[in-house]
C-alpha cells in the first residue's frame, strides 16, 4: 500500500483468503469444532443425504439423463460429498450412473482433507489436477477453477457456502457519483518513555487497517454500480457490495445447463443448487465480516488467520444467470422451508427412533432444530437456497414444485 495506495476489498479479501504463502484457505483446515467455524454438513449428516436426495429427484425430473458428473464448489472437507455418496448407495439407478466427480478446490491442505474423507487410493497428479478413486469406485478429480472441468457430461453442481467466500467491492453513492471503498492502512506514531536516566523505550505498533471512501473516481464502478439499473436510482449516501467473481461463477453454471444437452433434453439438462447466506431480495451492505475460534472478530486484524466472508446477493446471481443462459432460476427459499420440503423432518425422526439411548435422541433432536430453527440468526432463516434448472423443466421439489415431507412433529 506504500505503493500502489489503498487497495479494493476484494484484492484485501484475495491475499488474506488464498495467497500462495499465507492464505487462510491454502495453510488451514478451519472446519468444525477444533477449526474456526462449523457448516450444515458437519452437524448432520442428514443435511448431505436431503441434498443427494433433491439431486435424484431432479435427475428423475429431467428424464433420467444415463450418463452424469457429480460437482462440488468449495467441498470443504468432502462431508458433503461424502454424505450425498452414502445416500446414493440406496438408490441403485442413480448410483450407477455417476460417471464421474469434480471437486472445485483452490487449498491444498483442504484438497488433502477431501481425499482423505473420501478415498481410500492414492492420489496422483494428472495434467489437468488431480484424481483418485473413491470407496464407491467412482472417479474423483480435482481443479482449482470451475472453468477447468470438462464440459462433455450433463452435470449437477452444488455450491455449499462457496460464494460467500468470494471477493467482494464496495461503494458509496456519494454527491459527486459512485465513489468505491477501499482499505488502506494508517502507521501509528512511535511513542517513547522515558526508562532509565539519558535513555527511552520505543512502543511499536503494527500498521492498523481501515475503510476508507476514495476521493476520486475508480474503473470498478464501470462494473459495479454503474452496470445495473438495481444501483443507479438509489438514494445519496448509500452502501453497496458487488462480487463480479460471483456474477462470473453464475453465469459459468447457467452456460453449463443451457449446453447440456441430450435428445430428451435437447434445451439443456443438469441442474445447479446453491446453499448460502445472504439476503433473498435487498442489495447486502456492510456484512463483511471475520470470524475465529467460532467468535466474530475484526476483519482487519492479523490479516490471513480468520476467514473472511460476506452475504451473498441472490438477486444479482439470479439477474446474471437468466441474462446469460436458457435456465430457470428458482428461489432463494429459506434453509429451513427447503430442508422440510425435502423431508428432513421425517428424516431426523427414523435417526431417533434408532437410537438407543436419551443421549442418542438428544443429539438428533439437536442437530436438527440447529439445521432448521429460525429465531433471530439461526441457519435455517439466514441461509438460503437456489437452484439453476433448464428453462422448462418442471419446479424443483423445494421451491414449489412438489413436497417430499412436510412432517417435523415428531422430532422433539
Amino acid at each position: 500500500m506504500q505503493t500502489t495506495g489503498p487497495i479494493s476489498v476484494a484484492a484485501y479479501m484475495r491475499q488474506c483468503l488464498t495467497n500462495p504463502e499465507s492464505g487462510y484457505y491454502i495453510n488451514k483446515d478451519p472446519f468444525g469444532t477444533e477449526g474456526d467455524f462449523i457448516t450444515s454438513p458437519e452437524i448432520s449428516q442428514m443435511f448431505g443425504e436431503v441434498v443427494a436426495i433433491w439431486c435424484i429427484t431432479e435427475w428423475i425430473a429431467q428424464r433420467r439423463p444415463q450418463r452424469i458428473r457429480l460437482i462440488e464448489l468449495g467441498p470443504g472437507r468432502g462431508t458433503l460429498m461424502r454424505d450425498m455418496l452414502k445416500a446414493f448407495q440406496s438408490f441403485a439407478q442413480f448410483k450407477n450412473i455417476i460417471v464421474d466427480i469434480c471437486l472445485v478446490e483452490a487449498s491444498p491442505t483442504l484438497r488433502t482433507t477431501q481425499h482423505g474423507t473420501l478415498c481410500d487410493s492414492a492420489m496422483t497428479e494428472t495434467e489437468d489436477g488431480f484424481s483418485s478413486v473413491t470407496r464407491y469406485g467412482i472417479p474423483i478429480k480435482w481443479y482449482v477453477n470451475l472453468k477447468e472441468v470438462p464440459t462433455d457430461i450433463i452435470s449437477f453442481i452444488i455450491a455449499h457456502e462457496f460464494f460467500d467466500a468470494l471477493p467482494i467491492h464496495q461503494f458509496e453513492h456519494t454527491q459527486n457519483g459512485w465513489r468505491e471503498i477501499m482499505i488502506d492502512y494508517s502507521v501509528p506514531q512511535v511513542k517513547t518513555a522515558l526508562s532509565l536516566p539519558g535513555q527511552t523505550r520505543s512502543f511499536d505498533e503494527d500498521p492498523k487497517f481501515h475503510l476508507t471512501v476514495l476521493p476520486y473516481y475508480t474503473p470498478s464502478s464501470k462494473i459495479g454500480p454503474e452496470s445495473s439499473s438495481r444501483y443507479i436510482n438509489l438514494p445519496v449516501k448509500s452502501k453497496i457490495e458487488i462480487s463480479p467473481e460471483s456474477w462470473d461463477v453464475a453465469k459459468e453454471l447457467a452456460l453449463r445447463i443451457s449446453e447440456q444437452r441430450t435428445p430428451e433434453a435437447p434445451t439443456g439438462s443438469g441442474a445447479a443448487l446453491v446453499i448460502d447466506y445472504g439476503p433473498a431480495e435487498t442489495i447486502p451492505v456492510d456484512t463483511l465480516r471475520a470470524i475465529k475460534g467460532h467468535h466474530f472478530v475484526s476483519p482487519f486484524e492479523e490479516p490471513g488467520t480468520a476467514d473472511l466472508s460476506a452475504d451473498v446477493d441472490f438477486t444479482a446471481l439470479k439477474l446474471v444467470a437468466e441474462q446469460e443462459g436458457n435456465v430457470a432460476v428458482h428461489g432463494a427459499v429459506e434453509q429451513s422451508d427447503w430442508l422440510h420440503a425435502l423431508g428432513i423432518g421425517a428424516r431426523a425422526t427414523v435417526l431417533a427412533s434408532q437410537q438407543t439411548t436419551p443421549e442418542g435422541k438428544d443429539r438428533i433432536a439437536k442437530e436438527y432444530h440447529r439445521l432448521v430453527e429460525r429465531s433471530g440468526g439461526a441457519m435455517g432463516k439466514i441461509y438460503k437456497v437456489m437452484a439453476f434448472t433448464p428453462r422448462g423443466t418442471p419446479t424443483p421439489v423445494g421451491f414449489g414444485g412438489g413436497v417430499i415431507d412436510q412432517g417435523d412433529d415428531d422430532v422433539e
